[in-house]
């Protein structure tokens, strides 16, 4: 289990406001790749809200509706992505439903009590512990001519900045707005993990970020590494099972040269599979490479990002500051006449300042749009990868049936081992009576033959000589009785051989 938890921002423009949107009906291909089950997602809204919670720009617009808004920023709302802990459960709905309670409930109370105006958490994904809250926080913004002297306005960094000062975060002395912005964020994380802490859940901070840039990867990258760690380790038991079918190749056929021809069999099987097993391995090293390219790629779209949101925070600081000089314009044009000159000169500035800023957002809506463009390319891409990784997995599992093939021959070559020293032992069962009579003959033939000496002469000479008398002492000395061959025996049995032998 993970206690780590998470709460990042996303600014959103309209156009990413209605992807989000599309996204929440699962209408992308982003929701129908991430889809590992059925399940509806959990939704909610302010109370006395009765329209559709996945209507984000209806929500929106009914939220902030007679509030004050400031011109000239592309920003219109906040999705801000909670990971709760695994100490909060979300297996069941009641469990889900209570876990997205609490994400909005922080945000509430972090972003001044009404900021979220829609809330989701899907169940059909893999990770089911991911809440979506989508924000534009209110308050109360000074006016002295409003009645009660103030109104209800609209802000996206107000409290941010309010909340990063009580982190101890110097927000107005930062050297640039991109420090700003990380300030923030760091102190949103901790606000974040602090609030599950203080009502009693185990919650666990990340450790703050080194480097510059995001370091968050989707689900599709996420899960496109996961594959690509599976299959490496996939492929490290493939060659260990490999190495060791080797090795037991190599000891049968030590053992039983009678069975060259199987184990040269088993050893090209063996031969198909490393080449396999290389083919494998080089479509993983091609698939690692797009990987990099690809994580190359997203990080050079994010920090384009980033820097299209960080001009897009200082042409909102800009428009708050045109929008404050038109207002102390028109205080001193009602005071004084002798100012109205002076006030008009500088209205027309003004609006000359405002269409400056009007193609300027016009041209951060362009590199948006590039950038949406890249980042569909990319999907498709990383599509390309899964089905790299879906044809590398076939030739894993056609090589894993080689191997268990190559198993089951090894074991007929055992059986057939088995099945021949069976013969033997029959067969030397069968020819004991066989060695038992030629034991018998020896030994008649021992006595046949000190009969046969003493007998001598003519008769003898004859008996020595005839076949049945070498098929004797054939079969004698083939078993190791005697060496002697049957004409020794005529010489013998001669008259002047023995004469002289007296």
């Amino acid at each position: 289990m993970s206690d780590l938890v998470s709460a990042r921002l996303v600014p959103l423009n309209a156009l990413l406001l209605r992807a989000a949107e599309k996204h929440g009906r699962r209408l992308d291909r982003a929701a129908e790749a991430r889809k590992v089950r059925e399940a509806d997602s959990l939704t909610w809204v302010p109370d006395g809200i009765t329209g559709d919670p996945l209507a984000l720009v209806d929500r929106l617009e009914e939220h902030v509706a007679g509030a004050f808004r400031p011109k000239g920023g592309t920003t219109i709302a906040q999705h801000m992505i909670v990971k709760m802990p695994d100490s909060i459960p979300t297996e069941t709905e009641s469990e889900a439903y209570t876990a997205m309670l609490i994400a909005v409930h922080f945000a509430q109370e972090t972003f001044g009590g009404q900021a979220v105006f829609s809330a989701r958490i899907d169940r059909d994904e893999q990770s089911t512990n991911n809440v979506d809250l989508f924000l534009a926080p209110i308050y109360d913004k000074s006016d002295k001519k409003a009645p009660g002297g103030s109104k209800k306005a609209v802000s996206m960094t107000r409290h941010l900045k309010l909340l990063a000062e009580e982190h101890g975060f110097d927000v107005k002395g930062a050297r640039t707005a991109k420090a700003s912005k990380q300030s923030q964020g760091k102190a949103l994380q901790t606000a974040f993990a602090d609030y599950l802490v203080h009502h009693g859940f185990r919650a666990l901070r990340g450790k703050p970020k080194t480097t510059s840039g995001s370091d968050w990867d989707s689900p599709e990258i996420y899960g496109a590494k996961r594959d690509r760690e599976a299959a490496e380790k996939a492929r490290q038991m493939l060659q260990v099972e490999l190495q060791a079918n080797i090795e037991q190749s190599k000891e049968l056929d030590t053992r039983e040269r009678g069975l060259d021809e199987r184990a040269a069999t088993i050893v090209k099987v063996e031969n198909e599979i490393a080449e396999r097993l290389a083919v494998v391995q080089k479509q993983e090293a091609t698939a690692r490479d797009r990987e990099i390219d690809l994580d190359a790629r997203d990080t050079k779209l994010q920090t384009q990002e980033h820097l299209i949101r960080e001009r897009h925070a200082d042409l909102n600081s800009r428009a708050d500051e045109i929008e404050a000089d038109r207002e102390v314009a028109a205080i001193d044009r009602s005071k004084a006449a002798a100012e109205l000159e002076r006030a008009q000169k500088s209205a027309q500035k003004i609006d000359n300042d405002r269409e400056l800023l009007q193609l300027a957002v016009k041209s951060a809506q362009d590199r948006e749009k590039i950038a949406a463009h890249k980042i569909a390319r990319n999907t498709a891409r990383e599509r390309e990868l899964e089905a790299l990784k879906d044809r590398a997995k076939r030739k894993e599992n056609e090589a894993i049936k080689a191997l268990a093939e190559a198993e089951r021959e090894r074991k007929l070559a055992q059986q057939d081992q088995s099945k021949a020293r069976e013969l033997l032992a029959e067969l030397l069962q069968m020819t004991q009576p066989i060695r038992d009579m030629v034991t018998r003959v020896a030994a008649a033939m021992g006595l046949h033959r000190e009969a046969f000496l003493s007998k001598g002469g003519a008769e003898a000479e004859e008996a020595a000589r005839s076949p049945e008398m070498k098929r004797i002492f054939a079969l004698g000395r083939s078993n190791g009785f005697f060496d002697d061959h049957p004409d020794n025996f005529v010489d013998l049995a001669k008259p002047q051989d023995r004469g002289r032998e007296r």
